[in-house]
């Protein structure tokens, strides 16, 4: 199964770069004066074109700027691994707060305290990886996101006040699109949630209720669908034919559909789609996700990349967050539109599981709980699945792109 995953790796890269002109991954990054892996979605719908921005901040021309997209920070780390003793990258952009121990481990990237880091507080700094080989730019929380024209109170009276549990005991779980953690941050965040909740004896971990995560996802599995990024899911989301109107994403993705300057509602109406947390033992249960920026060690363009990274976490950058990333600046400076805070979940505001699982604790275990929900929770069903919904997303890129 292992073996499988990374041909399913290679499979998402390939496509990726099939269908971008500038993701290309080559060996005439060198000639760049700055290279840079993001993921597809970074600050794409409306859009901000951060390239152009910091072209105009730093002289750099934009041609001189090489920018590889691909599908999920989970290819980055796969990418910046292949090619560590030979790097092509200066600079990562998306790896977050689980994907950090894999790329230290790896030894990919080079602490780096950039000047920029005064207006971001100590809290996200500890929180992303306090030795700073990874500098917070955004942060929300992972929240089960819905359509509220098919699920809503009418038909889930509690829908509010929902467990893990009751998305199982209410038939929840055949609405519901998850992403696979061994591809997706936003899927292995919502893994660790299930994992913080119901602990792990295996560990002797209590977790919130002292059960076992293994028994909500074998329980859930056959009901579920496994895509293999936040974007495949999305699409699967919107799809009549799928009828799943529940879907692993953000606490902020209902901003999207109010606040978005092209086709939000606004604040006038009801809102088009919600998220919900878990409530076990009365509590409002989320899995917070701090993305970050890092240097490439050994980065071809150092300095320059040093300098791209100062600007991506100034204003000039950070004020394009909420309404273009969907998600909340890590710069406590920005002015943060009214509209998205009113229809954002504020991570401040809920119980945040990640204090459940150390750093230690998620270090040393977080290889062993991917490799056993892929062998034992989902076998080999997730790959044909996985494979199917590459091919989907690659085609429904061309004919739309929208923010996770």
């Amino acid at each position: 199964m292992r073996k499988c995953s990374y041909i399913i790796l290679l499979l998402v890269i390939f496509t990726s770069a099939a269908f971008k002109s500038n993701g290309a991954i080559d060996l005439t990054a060198n000639e760049y004066l700055l290279t840079i892996y993001a993921y597809e979605s970074l600050l794409a719908d409306p859009g901000y074109n951060f390239v152009q921005g910091y072209s105009n901040y730093s002289g750099i021309p934009v041609d001189s700027i090489h920018l590889i997209l691909v599908d999920d920070a989970n290819t980055i780390v796969t990418q910046a691994v292949l090619e560590k003793n030979n790097p092509i990258a200066d600079v990562l952009i998306g790896i977050d707060n689980v994907l950090i121990h894999t790329a230290k481990q790896e030894e990919i990237l080079e602490p780096y305290a950039s000047s920029s880091l005064v207006n971001i507080s100590q809290n996200l700094i500890d929180n992303l990886d306090p030795d700073m080989y990874l500098l917070p730019y955004d942060y929300g929380i992972i929240a089960l996101w819905y359509d509220t024209s098919r699920i809503n109170s009418s038909s889930i009276s509690n829908i509010n006040n929902l467990t893990l549990d009751d998305i199982l005991s209410l038939g929840l779980d055949s609405k519901l699109i998850v992403e696979d953690p061994t591809l997706s941050s936003p899927g292995l965040g919502f893994l660790l949630w299930t994992i913080a909740v119901y602990g792990d004896p295996e560990i002797e971990f209590e977790g919130l209720l002292g059960r076992d995560w293994r028994d909500w996802w074998n329980n859930a599995t056959d009901n579920l669908r496994i895509t293999s990024s936040w974007g495949a899911a999305f699409d699967l989301f919107y799809s009549d034919e799928e009828n799943r109107p529940i879907m692993v994403s953000y606490g902020t993705s209902p901003a999207y559909d109010v606040c978005h300057p092209l086709w939000g509602v606004g604040t006038e109406v009801d809102p088009p789609s919600a998220v919900f947390l878990s409530h076990e033992n009365g509590l409002d249960n989320a899995w917070l996700q701090i993305e970050g920026i890092g240097l490439v060690k050994d980065a071809p363009n150092k300095e320059n990349a040093k300098n791209f990274i100062d600007w991506f976490l100034s204003e000039e950058l950070q004020q394009n967050i909420p309404l273009n990333n969907w998600m909340y600046p890590a710069n406590n400076q920005t002015e943060i539109d009214s509209c998205f805070l009113d229809s954002a979940i504020n991570p401040n505001e809920v119980d945040i599981l990640n204090y459940l699982i150390s750093p230690t604790m998620l270090s040393n275990n977080l290889d062993r709980w991917k490799s056993e929900w892929e062998i034992e929770i989902v076998e080999f069903s997730s790959i044909i699945v996985v494979i199917s919904t590459i091919s989907f997303a690659s085609i429904s890129y061309i004919f739309l792109k929208r923010r996770h």
